[in-house]
């Protein structure tokens, strides 16, 4: 009889065992649901994202067509360097066209300057001072 009482608590620690396996079982395909779920949720948001860009850039487009000419003046900046870009388009296409009509012509790009090349080349310049301020220093003069 010892030995039936020892195979039903094996059997017993057997079943417990399968049942922890199937709960980790489950737990693990409960995750990856979960993370699927979360990945198509992400996935939704890029869209949604890509679309809220797309009606920004229309509600832009609309605005200017409707007070470029004269915009508030919160706009008067954005709305005159979109002008001088699409003046800078209009004259690069008109370019463009010659070159088709006489193509040996050599022609000239009109490219908006940024704001941020500016600041760029600043930089090199003060770089360059910044060493000659330090040179004058010398450990043995200090003696």
């Amino acid at each position: 009889m010892a030995f039936n009482v020892n195979v039903d608590e094996l059997k017993k620690k057997a079943i417990a065992l399968g049942q922890s396996g199937m709960n980790l079982a489950q737990t693990g395909v409960d995750k990856g649901i979960q993370l699927a779920n979360e990945a198509r949720l992400r996935a939704a948001n890029v869209k949604e994202d890509s679309n809220l860009r797309a009606a920004y850039a229309e509600l832009g487009k609309m605005y200017f067509a409707d007070h470029g000419a004269e915009p508030e003046e919160t706009y008067a900046a954005v709305c005159a360097q979109i002008a001088n870009i699409q003046a800078a388009i209009a004259a690069n296409n008109a370019k463009i066209a010659e070159a088709k009509v006489a193509p040996e012509a050599e022609v000239e790009v009109e490219v908006e300057a940024e704001a941020e090349a500016e600041p760029e080349a600043e930089e090199p310049a003060a770089a360059e001072e910044a060493p000659a301020e330090e040179a004058p220093v010398d450990d043995d003069s200090a003696e």
